[in-house]
């Protein structure tokens, strides 16, 4: 019997919450978060690390933050669910910092992605989604490089911000990372607009 989509997701989670392959986040982090939801997900939602305050502290995507809220809401306002539509997680599974100060955050370097990058594959193999969602430059960019081969040399948000690229597995759209929110730099209001126009394409692709 083939295993289902359900426990390859499990497995690949216990996988992750063993991985030692950045030696310097194993001794910086407080634990790997892997992704969770939907394990047949219509739409895949990628952020760019777990938040220290929120996601690493609780060990789930999306949670006990501000970042989570606005995420969340914006999710449940759409009438999606993480029990049958939507999948959250991190293209890296780790809090990056440097040194041991947990507060001390820094980009993550070219090794963490690299590291981490084949779990998300794995992820997007395992669940085959319809759509997937990139929070903020840094995700997107990456991703579009990885699974488009785009090399985009863009640094501001706003101009790939609902834009749609397509490959024969699945549609990516970036989207404005919750930070943008925090910052005030969009409203909610316009953010959960927004994503309700990326939630009506789960329905039609």
């Amino acid at each position: 019997m083939p295993i289902s989509a359900k426990k390859s997701l499990s497995n690949l989670a216990d996988e992750i919450k063993v991985c030692k392959k950045c030696l310097d986040l194993v001794k910086t982090r407080k634990q790997p978060v892997a992704g969770f939801g939907a394990s047949q997900a219509k739409l895949i939602i990628v952020g760019y690390y777990p938040t220290p305050d929120g996601a690493e502290k609780k060990g789930i995507p999306f949670t006990d933050d501000e970042e989570g809220k606005i995420i969340r809401n914006a999710i449940n306002q759409s009438g999606l669910s993480l029990e049958d539509d939507v999948f959250l997680t991190y293209l890296v599974k780790c809090t990056p910092r440097k040194g041991t100060e947990l507060s001390n955050l820094i980009k993550p370097l070219e090794k963490h992605i690299s590291n981490c990058i084949n779990y998300l594959i794995e992820e997007i193999s395992i669940i085959t989604p319809h759509l997937i969602v990139t929070l903020g430059i840094g995700t997107t960019k990456i991703i579009l490089n990885q699974f488009f081969s785009i090399d985009k040399k863009i640094d501001n948000m706003a101009l790939l911000h609902m834009r749609i690229f397509e490959n024969p597995s699945f549609k990516l759209i970036p989207f404005f990372s919750p930070k943008a929110v925090i910052a005030e730099n969009i409203t909610e209001e316009k953010y959960i607009e927004d994503f309700k126009k990326i939630s009506k394409l789960t329905t039609i692709v």
